[in-house]
């Protein structure tokens, strides 16, 4: 009998991987993963210094590309660049902690701003997909906050936002088949997200949620990697939306 080989990230050797919003937190962890993998990797941000930093810790092939997701002009460009690819994920987001705001307050600006993680997700995959080669994929990044918000509120856009991008990966799935488009739905993941808070602030923060958490613990974005690696390189996999967020979805 004939058996057909487990998926593993041994499949990403010699696969070109896109990361928009590679230079930090999950994306430059999807990204290393990868490297140390096999895969060309392209790491993608607006920030030339960080990505050359984000460079460093990358083993393999790996390179940097400086543009704007919110820029449907430079993700064209960026893409007729690249050429083809395999793999896209989209990790960036907005500074949600900075933008948070009650709803009776918040500005139209805040509003539209909070929406930076689906208008970017939209460039890049509009731009990307006519690239991808057979047996390649799209993974965006949505929040678990979109179906379990938090209870003090200020975050109703970006929530909003992540749902969104949830409903716009199943929907992709669909349309852009044999392409596989799927989503991680990560809950609260310890990285410079939480920057705008001061230092007491975010000890709190992580004490009071690990508490929360069956697991105990905030995610690490290397935790987070492992999904986006899984959803790759999985050939069965399209149209998930995938929460890892430590069980708080049971709390």
């Amino acid at each position: 009998m004939t058996t057909t080989p487990v998926p593993s990230t041994a499949d990403l050797a010699e696969r070109t991987l896109v990361v928009i919003g590679g230079s930090s937190g999950q994306g430059l962890a999807v990204g290393r993963a990868a490297a140390a993998a096999g895969a060309e990797v392209v790491l993608v941000g607006r920030s030339r210094g960080r990505l050359d930093q984000a460079l460093a810790e990358l083993p393999g092939r790996a390179r940097a590309e400086v543009a704007d997701m919110l820029d449907a002009a430079a993700m064209e460009r960026l893409f007729e660049r690249l050429g083809s690819l395999d793999h896209l994920v989209v990790t960036a987001v907005a500074d949600e902690v900075s933008l948070r705001s009650p709803l009776v307050e918040m500005t139209d600006e805040v509003a539209v701003r909070s929406l930076d993680k689906l208008w970017g997700s939209f460039h890049a995959a509009r731009s990307a997909a006519p690239r991808i080669r057979p047996g390649g994929s799209i993974t965006f990044t949505s929040s678990v906050a979109a179906i379990d918000p938090p209870a003090d509120g200020g975050f109703a856009m970006a929530n909003a936002a992540s749902a969104a991008v949830a409903a716009l990966g199943r929907s992709l799935a669909a349309e852009l088949k044999p392409i596989r488009v799927n989503v991680v739905s990560p809950g609260v993941v310890d990285t410079g997200v939480w920057a705008s808070m001061s230092d007491a602030e975010r000890d709190r923060f992580r004490t009071d949620m690990a508490g929360r958490l069956p697991v105990g613990h905030l995610g690490r974005p290397e935790e987070v990697a492992s999904a986006f690696l899984f959803l790759m390189t999985n050939t069965y996999a399209t149209g998930v939306v995938l929460p890892v967020d430590g069980g708080q979805l049971l709390t």
